[in-house]
């Protein structure tokens, strides 16, 4: 039996042939889809490769720039900015993690990175990273140089050295150049306030005059002005501050400051140092200061660690000036009363004039040589008396004593030095308004000083101080009790002899028994010469040829200023030759012959003569003795209108010691301190018409060809190397 069998399904060919090409479709999308995706991630892979790439150069090198110094870099072609190639040192820490310092205290650096590109033989451009291991930091500049430009050509080092050839490739820039630093002057405050050390910058200088210009670029937006204040300029290596102050004197060199728009004056306060600083009033953006100057130099304005000697510093500039006493200024004790006669009291005991003399009566006194501790120029005495009574003294000399028991009056000066013709002089004191008078009253239990007078007190000679005492109320005065072997007091009683205190050569005296002395307590003495000598100054050289010496000065008639130098390769000066040995010179400037030390240091020694004056009448010291030999009988001296001639003194002074050698080229770094106030703006500085180098700029750029196209990466950062290497 036939069954028949209905609503039997399946696919016609139409239905397969759809059914087919529904499939393929849906398959091709999806391997399009996958296609597309695989190579959109190898390409975006590939990209961000580059991008790794560039960064890992990028912080590798902001690593090296940041801890290393400019002091030290070259660069590379030599004078051609934007740079291709750089040389720079590193160091490497110790187990504490610090750098390790050589005997200079500087940091010891161990290698030498070199980044610089290197052409391959496929013409594709590689940024290389080479490491010189065992540094020799007694490389020139010149030396360095080439070593950098070695590595470049060749493309690997020589010697120790380590190359990374793949540091970075596709490399289509490597560009390294340097951003002029722009310093900001403004400060909050009204006052100017100091600051530093500023760098600066850095600048490559060779031995020579070079430009310095201070240039407006503008002012904070809190500012009310454009002006600047500049208290020191530091060239380094040669590191010592060149006061900015200087260049706005009648003794810097003419021409040494160009202003343009603008002008220039010194701020003077303690707190600068040299107690100043220089000011620019600009009239805005544009405006400039410029200052000329040699590289390289020692120039001591300050006189900071420099051992001064009967010399001071002062002024609005701190210049180094002779010391001259005060009427009332203490000098050098030389000679003690308690110590000549050999009294425990040093401030003497209370009693009456030696025994069986009453005044009207001459006292004088034995001042030995051997007990003269400082000889001088310049001398005051000392006169107590004691606490319950006053002592009135009508006349004092001080004379310088013979071969025997007398003393010797001044003679003619011709063809004579200051210790021979001046042998005797009357002792004047200030009373209570200021007038010079030959006499003096001291009140109970108190002492007075003659005033500073040209004698000079040396310590070959014996000297007497004699006293001429007419009122016969004063018995009473401060003594020492005498222990010495020898007379110390004479005296001369009796009318007759009430004016022989001013007599050098007496007679008929009589010598007190028991070896006291009496009323002159002390003798103060001020020597008419000093000196100043310098800290001692590093040049970083190792064989410097110096070439002169030179400073501001004023020299009044009758004084003198002799300078001298010398030089070490000791840091101590050890071994250098002593200063008495060296002659010197007053020639101002004048040409240096000592040696090639590293180390380099001044001296300078001041004289004056005194004068005399009297009611501002002056007579030279010469001219005073012969007024005196001529014209006075031994217990005169000479008067201006019956005013006595009181001893006084020139000053002289220096500034600006400078000491100058050829320097070698190198690049320097400029730092300083400046002032900073509210009303103060902003500005650039430039070096013979170059700007400064502070920050490096690096511009990295890398390419790859990927899946038919050209993907780029490229990056920009500016550094700021740290490291001053010290």
């Amino acid at each position: 039996m036939n069954r028949i069998r209905r609503n039997k399904k399946g696919f016609t060919l139409i239905e397969m042939l759809f059914v087919t090409a529904l499939t393929v479709m849906v398959i091709g999308s999806i391997l399009s889809a996958w296609m597309f995706t695989s190579k959109t991630w190898t390409s975006e892979t590939q990209h961000t490769q580059l991008r790794i790439n560039i960064m890992i150069a990028m912080e590798t090198m902001k690593r090296d720039l940041r801890l290393s110094s400019l002091s030290y870099m070259s660069f590379y072609p030599d004078g051609a900015e934007p740079y291709t190639g750089i040389s720079l040192p590193v160091a490497e820490t110790d187990a504490n993690g610090f750098f390790s310092l050589n005997a200079n205290d500087e940091v010891d650096w161990d290698k030498t990175v070199i980044y610089h590109l290197y052409t391959e033989g496929d013409g594709s451009t590689t940024l290389r990273r080479t490491v010189l291991n065992g540094r020799d930091n007694t490389l020139t500049e010149e030396e360095r140089y080439t070593e950098l430009e070695g590595v470049v050509t060749a493309g690997v080092g020589s010697g120790d050295y380590e190359t990374d050839t793949d540091f970075l490739e596709n490399l289509d820039i490597f560009e390294i150049s340097s951003i002029s630093p722009i310093i900001d002057f403004y400060d909050d405050s009204s006052d100017p306030v100091r600051a530093g050390k500023v760098v600066f910058g850095w600048a490559k200088l060779d031995d020579g005059d070079h430009t310095i210009r201070f240039e407006i670029t503008g002012k904070n937006d809190l500012s009310s002005g454009y002006d600047i204040g500049i208290d020191n300029i530091m060239i380094e290596p040669a590191g010592i501050p060149r006061e900015a102050e200087y260049y706005n004197s009648a003794y810097a060199p003419m021409g040494a400051l160009v202003v343009s728009g603008g002008s220039v004056s010194s701020v003077n306060n303690p707190i600068w140092s040299n107690d100043n600083y220089l000011e620019f009033n600009s009239s805005g953006a544009g405006s400039y200061i410029e200052i000329d100057d040699y590289y390289d130099l020692l120039r001591d304005s300050s006189f900071e660690n420099a051992s001064l000697n009967s010399t001071t510093s002062t002024g609005n500039e701190a210049r180094i000036e002779l010391e001259i006493p005060e009427e009332d200024e203490e000098g050098e004790i030389t000679w003690y009363a308690y110590a000549a006669a050999g009294d425990s009291q040093q401030d003497g005991r209370d009693g009456n004039m030696p025994a069986g003399a009453t005044p009207p009566i001459a006292i004088r006194t034995v001042i030995l040589g051997s007990e003269i501790d400082q000889q001088g120029d310049l001398i005051r005495v000392n006169f107590k008396t004691s606490s319950t009574k006053d002592l009135v003294i009508d006349s004092a000399y001080i004379t310088k004593r013979d071969s025997g028991a007398n003393g010797l009056a001044n003679q003619d000066t011709s063809g004579r030095d200051v210790e021979e013709y001046h042998r005797h002089q009357q002792l004047f004191f200030k009373d209570a308004t200021g007038t010079t008078t030959p006499s003096i009253t001291v009140s109970q239990g108190s002492e007075e000083w003659s005033v500073w007078t040209a004698f000079p007190l040396r310590e070959d000679s014996d000297y007497f101080v004699s006293v001429n005492i007419k009122d016969s109320s004063s018995t009473e005065c401060k003594y020492w009790n005498g222990a010495s072997v020898i007379d110390r007091t004479y005296y001369l009683v009796g009318s007759a002899y009430s004016t022989m205190a001013g007599v050098p050569d007496w007679s008929a005296e009589t010598p007190v028994a028991n070896k006291d002395i009496y009323i002159v307590a002390n003798i103060d003495t001020w020597d008419a010469l000093g000196s100043v000598e310098s800290q001692i100054f590093d040049t970083t050289l190792s064989t410097p040829i110096y070439n002169e010496i030179k400073w501001s000065e004023s020299s009044p008639a009758g004084t003198d200023v002799l300078v001298k130098a010398r030089s070490s390769s000791d840091e101590y000066m050890t071994g250098a030759t002593d200063w008495t040995l060296i002659a010197g010179s007053a020639a101002n400037p004048h040409a240096l012959g000592i040696g090639n030390g590293r180390y380099v240091q001044f001296f300078a020694e001041f004289s004056s003569d005194p004068y005399w004056d009297a009611s501002g009448s002056t007579m030279s010291y010469v001219d005073y003795v012969d007024d005196q030999v001529d014209n006075y009988p031994v217990t005169g001296f000479p008067q201006q209108s019956g005013e006595p001639y009181i001893t006084g003194m020139y000053s002289n002074w220096i500034d600006d010691v400078e000491v100058d050698w050829p320097g070698n080229e190198r690049l320097c770094t400029i730092t300083g301190y400046v002032a900073r106030r509210d009303s103060y703006g902003q500005a650039k500085i430039v070096i013979d018409g170059e700007d400064l180098v502070k920050i490096l700029s690096v511009h990295l750029k890398i390419s790859a060809d990927i899946q038919g196209r050209t993907i780029e990466e490229e990056n920009y950062v500016e550094v700021q190397p740290r490291n001053t290497g010290k």
